[in-house]
Parts: C-alpha cells; sequence; structure tokens
C-alpha cells in the first residue's frame, strides 16, 4: 500500500527530524561547539568523553533513521529492519531524551509492516 509507505516515511522523518538536538545537546555538553549553552566545566573530563562519543554515536543513529525514511519512501523492503535497529540504537546513544523520537520510529515500522501483509493471508513463520 502506497498510503501506508508514504505515512511510514514521513513519520519517520517527523522523529528522526525532532531528534536533531539530541546530539547537538551531547556534543555541547562534551566542549565540541557551543549551541546551547550548556556549562559543563566542573563535570570530569572522562564525562565529556562520553557525552562526545554519544553524540557522534547519536548522529549515526539519525542518518540511520533518515535512510529508513528514504527506504520507505521508495518501497524498499529492508526499510523496516532499519527503521526498527534506528529506533532500538537511538535508546543506547541517548535513553532519556530519545524516547519520543523511538516511538515514532518505531510507528513507522510499525505501518511498514501493515503494509506488507495482504489481507487474507496467513503469516508464515519459519521453523
Amino acid at each position: 500500500m502506497t498510503g501506508n509507505r508514504l505515512a511510514a516515511a514521513a513519520l519517520a522523518t517527523l522523529g528522526a527530524a525532532s531528534a536533531i538536538p539530541i546530539p547537538l545537546a551531547q556534543l555541547d555538553f562534551a566542549g565540541f561547539w557551543n549551541v546551547f549553552n550548556i556549562d559543563s566545566d566542573d563535570s570530569p573530563r572522562a564525562l565529556h568523553i562520553i557525552m562526545g562519543v554519544g553524540g557522534v554515536l547519536t548522529i549515526a543513529v539519525l542518518a540511520l533513521a533518515f535512510l529508513g525514511a528514504a527506504l520507505a519512501a521508495l518501497g524498499n523492503s529492508a526499510a523496516r529492519a532499519v527503521l526498527i535497529a534506528a529506533a532500538l540504537a537511538g535508546l543506547v546513544t541517548a535513553m532519556p531524551l530519545w524516547i519520543p523520537a523511538g516511538v515514532v520510529i518505531g510507528a513507522a515500522a510499525v505501518l511498514l509492516g501493515q503494509a506488507n501483509e495482504r489481507p487474507g493471508a496467513t503469516p508464515v513463520h519459519p521453523a
């Protein structure tokens, strides 16, 4: 169904776009650049490194989510797996802040799952 596919692509794009401030805040806390004017001077250096690595990884997760949105728009069958991976990987890189974006990206994956099911078809489960 083209409607579900396009709705899933729009949801995934919305979820990924709404999460863009997360890695920016992580990298701001790490001291890479001053986006939100976060003062983290009294934090241990190890925490700055952890936040920097988390910010870079969160940017990679965002790229994965945008890739999943593009694959969904194109009708590629790998889009659902990519969106599920992005939703779950974001929980690892930015747990508390990623939850709303992860839910929206996961909803896009659910829509893609519904688009792949045919009415009246029995799902095949490998043994």
